[in-house]
């Protein structure tokens, strides 16, 4: 058990509105062998009381799939935005 690591995590605002009936809070927890995901909804009367509605274990390289599919999907669209094709 020696050199245990500890699984990285990072918490990322995914920009809803306080109050909306969407996740407003993504946890993700990278293993060496999978990701997890964890959906947080923020009570909109206590912003300090947050709850897990919704957590996807996934094998480490859909995750990294999936991150990547993500990234292009938004530099996609902020493109279409900018009027700019994927050919130019």
């Amino acid at each position: 058990m020696a050199n245990e690591k500890t699984p990285q995590r990072t918490i990322v605002n995914v920009s809803t509105f306080v109050g909306s009936t969407y996740s407003q809070i993504v946890g993700v927890t990278v293993t060496d062998v999978d990701m997890t995901l964890e959906f947080v909804y923020i009570n909109p009367s206590d912003k300090k009381i947050g709850q897990v509605v919704s957590r996807v274990t996934l094998p480490l390289a859909v995750g990294v799939d999936l991150a990547q599919t993500i990234l292009t999907t938004s530099r996609v669209h902020e493109n279409k935005k900018k009027g700019v094709s994927k050919h130019d």
